[in-house]
């Protein structure tokens, strides 16, 4: 588990998921999402922004910890909702 200490903003593929609510899980606008959106694409993404990801593919988000989508870790720099529009316009 990360925690707050270690610099890291935590990103799940549901942020991007267009099928799923703001009250369910997602942070960007419908505009911005994509149905079905994978934690390897999300890496790939961020990759291209030079972000260096650390993908993590067993890891469940807390709502669904039933459903292992993976997610990335990647360095605190500028806000995360900046960071989550930048990475949501390369997917």
């Amino acid at each position: 588990m990360v925690s707050k200490g270690e610099g890291k903003w935590v990103i799940w593929p549901v942020y991007f998921n267009k099928s799923v609510s703001r009250l369910n899980g997602r942070r960007i606008s419908k505009k911005y999402a994509i149905e079905k959106p994978s934690s390897e694409s999300i890496a790939k993404a961020a990759k291209s922004l030079g972000i260096n990801p650390i993908l993590e593919k067993n890891c469940s988000h807390p709502k669904k910890h039933w459903k292992k989508e993976g997610r990335i870790l990647v360095d605190q720099g500028e806000s995360k909702s900046k960071l989550l529009l930048q990475i949501a316009k390369r997917l």
